[in-house]
C-alpha cells in the first residue's frame, strides 16, 4: 500500500512518451500511433494501481478479514481502504486517480478473491487472479462505447478517446478494448478454477496420504499388540513345562537313583527342546515343526476360552494327520476365525462346529456358525482393512496369508441354514509316526 501511494512518482507521465504519441496522432491521424500509447497507457495504470489493490488483498488475507468469526468492521474497513488511498495519493502528489467503474470493479474482485477458501492454499494463486483482472479491467478505460457509463474519466483515458474519434477508429478502440479485457477475465475465471481443482486435488492428496499414516501407525500398533498377545500365549504355554522342568529337577536332586535321575533328564531335555521350538517359531516366521492336526486345533481352542460360554461348541475330528507349519502362526490363523465366529453369534443359543478331516491328500479344517453370515461380497473380508463390525480388518488378511504361506488354501461362504463357514485347506505330511 505504501509503494501504492508512492506510485506517481516513481512511474512518471512524462517519461512514459503517451502524451508525444497521441499528439503525433492528432497531427497526422496516425491510428498504430494512437494504438501504442493507449497500450502505455494501460500498463502504466496497471502498474500504478496494481500495489494498491494487492495491498488491500495481503491486508485481507493478513488480518483474516473474511474468515468465519473476523470482525465486521475489518469488513468494512477493507472496502474503503482502496478509495481512501486514492485520496491519498491526490493529497501527496496533486494526482487524479479516478475512483470510477474499473476501480469500484477491482474493490469487488479483492473482496470476492479474499473469499474464496479453496485458494489460500498459497496468496500467489489469488494475486495472478487479480493481475490478469485488473489489466483486463483498465483496457475499458479506452472504450469509446464505455464514456456514457463513466469508464475511461481521466484526462489522457478520455483524450484518447477522443483522439480516436476524430481519427474514425473508434469501433477499432471498442473491439480492442472489449476483446483484450473479455480475454483477461476469460483466463482469470479459468486460472482460478484450474487452481482451485489444483487445491481441492492436493488436499485430498494430503488427506489420503495422512490416512495412509494413520493407517499405517495403527497397523503396526495392531502387528504389536498381536505380538504381545502371542508372546502371552508363549509364556502361559511355557509354564507347564517349566513347572514340570523345576519339579523334575528337584525330584533329580534327592533321588539316588541312576536310572530314574537319567530318564527325568531326558524328560527336561525334551521339555527345553519343546521350549525352544516355540520361541523359535514365535521370532521367525520361517520356522516350522510337523504337528498332528488335533493337537494344533486344541492349542488354537486352549487359547479361546469364551468357547465354553456358548450355546454350544463342537468338535470333531474325523481324522487326524499331520502338517508341517509354524504352530504359533497357524494357531494364530485358526484362533481368528474362532473370534470371528464368537462375534458373529448369539452367547445363549450360538452354535459353533470345528471339523478336522482329510481328503485327496490334504487337512480340512471348518469352522461353521449360525451366526449372523457375511454381508455384501464375502471376498471383500480378505481385504485389508475391511471390516463390517468396525474392527481393524487385519484378521481375516492374517490368516490368508498363514494359510497360502503353508500351501493351502482358505474359503469363506455363507451356509443356506444361515451363518458362515470357514474352509481351511492343508497338505498332510505323509509317514509321520
Amino acid at each position: 500500500m505504501v509503494i501504492g501511494l508512492q506510485a506517481p512518482s516513481i512511474i512518471r507521465l512524462e517519461y512514459s512518451g503517451i502524451m508525444e504519441r497521441i499528439l503525433y496522432s492528432i497531427d497526422t491521424g496516425n491510428i498504430n500511433s494512437l494504438l501504442m500509447a493507449a497500450i502505455r497507457l494501460v500498463v502504466m495504470n496497471t502498474i500504478r494501481a496494481l500495489p494498491i489493490y494487492m495491498g488491500a488483498l495481503l491486508f485481507a488475507e493478513g488480518v483474516g478479514a473474511f474468515q468465519s468469526g473476523g470482525a465486521w468492521w475489518i469488513r468494512w474497513f477493507i472496502i474503503f481502504l482502496i478509495p481512501c488511498i486514492y485520496e491519498g495519493i491526490y493529497y501527496l502528489h496533486g494526482v487524479t486517480y479516478d475512483f470510477g467503474v474499473p476501480a469500484i470493479t477491482m474493490t469487488l474482485v479483492v473482496l470476492i478473491v479474499s473469499k474464496m477458501k479453496n485458494l489460500n492454499r498459497s496468496i500467489a494463486y489469488k494475486c495472478t487472479v487479480v493481475i490478469l483482472l485488473l489489466f483486463g479491467v483498465e483496457w475499458l478505460d479506452i472504450v469509446p462505447i464505455l464514456s456514457p457509463y463513466h469508464f475511461g474519466r481521466g484526462s489522457l483515458s478520455d483524450l484518447i478517446k477522443t483522439t480516436s474519434y476524430l481519427n474514425h477508429a473508434n469501433e477499432i478502440f471498442n473491439l480492442l478494448g472489449i476483446s483484450v479485457c473479455i480475454i483477461c477475465v476469460v483466463n482469470a475465471v479459468l486460472l482460478a478454477h484450474l487452481l482451485n481443482l489444483y487445491t481441492v486435488e492436493v488436499h485430498d492428496m494430503e488427506q489420503n496420504l495422512e490416512l495412509e499414516k494413520l493407517n499405517h501407525q495403527m497397523t503396526m500398533q495392531i502387528m504389536e499388540n498381536r505380538s504381545l498377545r502371542e508372546i502371552k500365549a508363549l509364556v502361559h504355554d511355557l509354564k507347564t513345562p517349566l513347572t514340570s522342568i523345576q519339579g523334575l529337577a528337584g525330584v533329580i536332586s534327592i533321588s539316588g537313583d541312576n536310572d530314574m535321575a537319567k530318564k527325568y533328564a531326558n524328560y527336561i531335555s525334551s521339555l527345553v527342546d519343546k521350549m525352544s521350538t516355540m520361541v523359535n517359531e514365535l521370532l521367525n516366521d520361517d520356522s516350522q515343526q510337523t504337528i498332528r492336526v488335533e493337537e494344533l486345533v486344541r492349542y488354537a481352542m486352549a487359547h479361546v476360552p469364551q468357547l465354553n460360554s456358548i450355546g454350544t461348541f463342537e468338535l470333531n475330528v474325523k481324522a487326524n494327520p499331520a502338517v508341517r507349519v509354524n504352530k504359533i502362526r497357524l494357531s494364530r490363523a485358526i484362533i481368528n476365525i474362532l473370534q470371528n465366529a464368537l462375534e458373529a453369534i448369539d452367547q445363549e443359543t450360538g452354535y459353533i462346529k470345528l471339523t478336522v478331516e482329510e481328503g485327496h491328500g490334504n487337512v480340512i479344517l471348518t469352522v461353521i456358525d449360525n451366526g449372523k453370515g457375511f454381508v455384501g461380497d464375502v471376498e471383500n473380508i480378505w481385504k485389508v482393512g475391511f471390516s463390517s463390525k468396525n474392527s481393524t480388518g487385519l484378521g481375516m488378511p492374517y490368516v490368508l496369508e498363514v494359510v497360502e504361506k503353508y500351501g493351502g488354501t482358505v474359503k469363506a461362504s455363507n451356509r443356506l441354514d444361515g451363518g458362515a463357514r470357514f474352509v481351511i485347506t492343508l497338505p498332510e505330511v505323509n509317514g509321520y509316526e
